[in-house]
């Protein structure tokens, strides 16, 4: 099954904030019957000034707070104080809150928690699924040169979703699939391709979504300074088993070695090489490309990992025993390893087992620390470094 996202409706859509206009006259907040139509209002306004203004109809909520992940200026719950913006509600029943400074151009999420039960926002265009349930996400653009965000004078790709028939665990698998510009056109021109993994809390939908995977290749590749690539985004999550967690659980990497590379090698024209295939994730998917893209250079020519490394002591030690034989022959056979991570970035403890790993075996790589930490600002601007080193 193949569902198209056609960069023409998104396009169309608001990708900044506001889910509408701002309205003439605001209607009271009140509840509204299965036939009447949705009440309408701003829920997210970005001021003049910078800041950010969320708005929720809930008229009979008690309590209400905004979670909005990422935003500076708000409490994120790291340094023990209770995450988020807590709301009050007006004399027509709304409630709100401003951001008490200006916030950043990027790429965010949030959710309301009300009365404790976190939701989307009802009037929100755009939407993320996540480990722990939908989110919805507000884009606020910069001056219109980054590379992150949808440039309406370059060509652009498609993002498909793909489901696949897993054997190596017996049910039905899906994966988000970037395409190129004029890859849908047709033709024998065959592609390299990036299989690129989200984190914990994420899911295959995430890269494009909250990453922008998809406007960063376009622009990258318009302006010359990238292959154009075929960018699978796989789920990484696979069904517990209890007592088989962390590297002892293999799952994800038979389902992506047995089941995902050969279904988009079937479908898709790719360029079904090492050297033209490569695998990059993030935490999570960080640590599932250490696991099972470093030491298959027979599958993988380029491996990139962001914000994650080794645990502890006992898992580097039986990690090495288990790839020994595969991590000589990644030395030997060269190619691009991308390691990045933000200083800030909680994981920091576990980089220099990492980078000791990979000089123990003579593998050269490319090290990249940034300022931040565990963040999609971050991992955003990791992928626009690491695209115009692949397929070199």
């Amino acid at each position: 099954m193949r569902q198209l996202f056609l960069p023409a409706l998104l396009a169309a859509m608001p990708l900044v904030l506001a889910t509408l206009p701002a309205q003439a006259a605001q209607a009271k907040c009140e509840e509204r019957t299965f036939f009447q139509p949705p009440l309408e209002y701003q829920s997210v306004e970005h001021l003049a000034d910078g800041r950010v203004t969320f708005r929720l109809c809930a008229k009979d909520a008690k309590d209400v707070i905004v979670l909005p992940q990422e935003m500076n200026s708000v409490p994120t719950g790291m340094d023990g104080k209770p995450p988020g913006l807590p709301m009050t509600k007006d004399a027509d029943d709304y409630w709100s809150v401003t951001t008490s400074g200006a916030v950043d151009p990027g790429v965010y999420t949030y959710v309301f928690k009300v009365d404790g039960l976190r939701i989307a926002d009802p009037r929100g265009t755009r939407f993320a699924e996540a480990l722990g349930g939908v989110q919805s996400i507000v884009q606020l653009p910069g001056d219109g040169k980054s590379n992150q965000f949808y440039k309406a004078d370059v060509p652009h790709g498609v993002v498909s979703m793909v489901e696949y028939p897993s054997a190596s665990l017996g049910i039905l698998r899906r994966a988000h699939v970037y395409t190129p510009p004029g890859y849908e056109a047709g033709g024998k021109d065959r592609f390299p391709v990036l299989y690129l993994v989200h984190g914990y809390s994420d899911s295959d939908d995430s890269w494009t979504m909250k990453g922008n995977a998809n406007y960063i290749l376009d622009n990258l590749i318009a302006a010359g300074k990238v292959k154009p690539m075929i960018i699978v985004m796989p789920y990484g999550h696979t069904p517990a088993r209890e007592g088989v967690q962390g590297m002892e659980n293999t799952d994800f990497g038979n389902d992506l070695h047995k089941d995902l590379i050969p279904f988009i090698d079937k479908h898709f024209r790719t360029q079904a090489a090492a050297k033209t295939r490569a695998m990059v994730g993030l935490s999570m998917g960080g640590a599932h490309t250490i696991q099972f893209g470093l030491p298959r250079p027979d599958v993988f020519g380029s491996i990139g990992v962001f914000s994650i490394g080794m645990l502890s002591a006992e898992q580097t030690a039986n990690y090495r025993k288990v790839n020994d034989a595969n991590l000589k022959a990644r030395a030997k056979a060269g190619g691009l390893v991308f390691y990045a991570i933000g200083k800030e970035d909680f994981v920091m403890q576990m980089a220099p087992p990492f980078r000791q790993l990979l000089s123990d075996y003579g593998i050269q790589y490319t090290y990249v620390e940034s300022e931040g930490g565990h963040t999609w600002i971050n991992w955003r601007a990791y992928l626009e470094q690491i695209a115009p080193l692949l397929f070199n």
